[in-house]
C-alpha cells in the first residue's frame, strides 16, 4: 500500500500546473521588439516577430503550462518578444497577468497571485502560431 501511495504522490507532482484564459479576457499594452536585458542589439532582426492582440490571445489559449523544474530542459528563449498584459474582469474583479512570448514560442507569465509560470507551444499550437509568423515574414519589405 505504501508503494501505491508513493507512486500517486510522484504522479501528482508531475502533473502540469493549470492554466486557462477567461472567456472575457483581452490584451492591453501589447508591444513587440527586443526584450530588455537581451544580448541582441539588432532591432531589425526581430521585425518578423509580432502578434496582434487577437493572435497573442490565441497563443495564450493554445499554449501548455509546464512545471518550473522542466523549464531548463524544454524552453529555449530568444530576445525577440511580444509582451503585454492579459486582462479579465472589471472593477474589483479585474485581474491582470503580464506575459512575454518569445519568438521560440515559449512564454513567461507573471500573475500577482500565482507568481511566475511558463508556457510552451507545441503540436497544433506551434502549427497555428508558425502560420501566423509566416504571414508576417511574407509581409516584410525586401
Amino acid at each position: 500500500m505504501a508503494v501505491l501511495a508513493g507512486l500517486a504522490a510522484t504522479l501528482a507532482q508531475a502533473e502540469p500546473p493549470r492554466w486557462t484564459v477567461p472567456a472575457n479576457a483581452r490584451i492591453e499594452h501589447l508591444t513587440a521588439g527586443i526584450e530588455d536585458g537581451s544580448h541582441s542589439t539588432d532591432k531589425e532582426h526581430c521585425g518578423y516577430f509580432k502578434l496582434s492582440a487577437e493572435e497573442a490571445l490565441t497563443y495564450l489559449r493554445s499554449a501548455t503550462p509546464i512545471p518550473e523544474e522542466e523549464v531548463h530542459d524544454r524552453v529555449e528563449w530568444a530576445g525577440c518578444v511580444v509582451q503585454g498584459t492579459l486582462v479579465s474582469g472589471k472593477g474589483k474583479q479585474r485581474k491582470e497577468v503580464t506575459f512575454v512570448i518569445s519568438a521560440t514560442l515559449a512564454a513567461r507569465l507573471h500573475d500577482p497571485v500565482s507568481g511566475l509560470r511558463y508556457l510552451v507551444c507545441e503540436g497544433a499550437c506551434a502549427a497555428k502560431m508558425n502560420a501566423i509568423i509566416e504571414k508576417y515574414i511574407r509581409q516584410e519589405p525586401k
